[in-house]
């Protein structure tokens, strides 16, 4: 299972999400002995993520939609589908693009899917 932030979906995909880490600028200047360095940050692109979540019916579903809008502009912590976690993730946007009834139950539980595309900025804490 994957989740952002409270919400948990059966399936998240799209590229990984990356932490920030410093980047290194190394600095050598013809004439002079040695080399210096400077600590750079790193600027993070956005990623575009796309879900499924399974709710119990049609109603959670369509409350899903004001949950994931709840979401826009906040900072949350990510889990993809292998269990990798990356906090202080800003969600920037996102969008349902589909929801639709389940005539059978699977997994068990399931009266509606909720499909979705997230963009997703990691950002310094």
């Amino acid at each position: 299972m994957s989740s952002i932030g409270s919400e948990t979906f059966l399936s998240l995909s799209g590229p990984d999400i990356p932490k920030l880490a410093a980047a290194v600028e190394i600095i050598d200047r013809p004439g002079v002995n040695g080399t210096a360095n400077r600590v750079d940050a790193l600027k993070a692109e956005e990623l575009t993520i796309y879900t499924l979540q399974s709710v119990a019916d049609i109603s959670a579903a369509n409350a899903a939609v004001d949950d994931y809008a709840g979401l826009k502009g906040t900072k949350v912590t990510v889990e993809d589908d292998q269990g990798r976690s990356v906090s202080d993730v800003l969600v920037v946007d996102v969008r349902v693009i589909k929801k639709q009834k389940v005539l059978i139950s699977s997994p068990w539980g399931t009266g509606a899917l909720v499909w979705a595309v997230w963009l997703l900025k990691p950002t310094a804490v």
